[in-house]
């Protein structure tokens, strides 16, 4: 009986390091809304080690009412600084930072393409997010 309880809380452990992930770091947004699904998209800014700058703007992610989504999946975002845009039935969600998103599809610009003024899409208001270097990072869009 003992032999027994030791084997499964052994294979218990094994279970849990097995399905989790070495940094589970993204940037989730949850649409907490009462305005049903919601649109989102992200424009994100970061340096890599040298001090380079990059960036990139995405979307969309569509978000069901009550429901989260992952929208950044990457090692660690606690050094981004990430804006978003969302619009829901009744409601949107945005800001005073200018990049360039397309409204009519799914997109992807990276560097120079996704800063005002645009190549391509058009220039969207974003509202800056502060995850206070905390990584995994969820913003929830509320009424």
């Amino acid at each position: 009986m003992k032999r027994s309880i030791i084997l499964a809380l052994v294979v218990a452990a094994l279970a849990v390091v097995a399905n989790s992930s070495p940094a589970s770091a993204e940037f989730a947004v949850c649409n907490a809304s009462t305005h049903g699904t919601a649109s989102v998209a992200y424009a994100a800014v970061w340096q890599d080690s040298q001090g380079n700058p990059h960036g990139q703007s995405q979307g969309w992610f569509q978000i069901d009412q009550g429901k989260c989504t992952i929208i950044i999946t990457t090692v660690d975002v606690s050094g981004y600084t990430i804006y978003i845009y969302a619009l829901a039935k009744g409601d949107y969600w945005g800001g005073d930072s200018q990049y360039c998103l397309d409204s009519s599809e799914k997109f992807l610009y990276q560097g120079n393409a996704m800063s005002a003024p645009c190549a391509s899409g058009k220039s969207y208001g974003m509202r800056l997010l502060t995850s206070g270097g905390v990584t995994p990072f969820t913003y929830y869009l509320r009424d």
